[in-house]
């Protein structure tokens, strides 16, 4: 399970958008679970033991969710209400530890791209065992089109879930 951090915006100039930004959080967290995902939300739970509005707090918190997100596979951004200053702190953060940073809106093309370079590769590599030739000594010219796509059929069965 690929970890990942969730970015999108908490701060609010009144309770209803504050409310409007912890449910889009906790849905964009939803989503990376569906998708298989171990998601890190830190401005769910942090806030909920630091005071955002004391500025010591803030960026103890801050500094705990830039040091939480160096450890993830990639970050999800949700830009439905814009990107807050907070959300720019942790993007740039992203951009310099060479971490991927995937728009929520775009998540689902990103995992099946990912899943389908995995299958691309695990193809690639095991072809040679889906092989007719490759228990003779050397390779006899047999066409490694058949070999690719029954290695990767193989891994498509046997180890993702589409």
């Amino acid at each position: 399970m690929r970890k990942v951090y969730i970015c999108s915006p908490y701060r609010a100039a009144d309770s209803a958008q504050l409310d409007r930004n912890i449910d889009y959080a906790q849905a964009l967290t939803k989503q990376a679970i569906e998708a298989g995902l171990a998601p890190i939300t830190p401005h769910l739970y942090m806030t909920q033991c630091l005071n955002e509005d004391k500025p010591e707090e803030r960026a103890a918190g801050m500094a705990a969710g830039l040091t939480l997100l160096k450890g993830c596979d990639f970050v999800i951004v949700g830009v439905k209400y814009g990107i807050s200053e907070g959300m720019s702190a942790e993007i740039a953060a992203a951009d310099a530890a060479g971490i991927e940073v995937v728009n929520a809106d775009k998540l689902r093309h990103k995992l099946e791209y990912d899943r389908r370079a995995w299958l691309e590769e695990y193809a690639k590599l095991h072809a040679c065992e889906f092989c007719r030739g490759s228990r003779l000594h050397t390779c006899t010219s047999y066409r490694c089109q058949q070999p690719y796509r029954e290695a990767y059929k193989y891994a498509e069965k046997h180890f993702t879930s589409g």
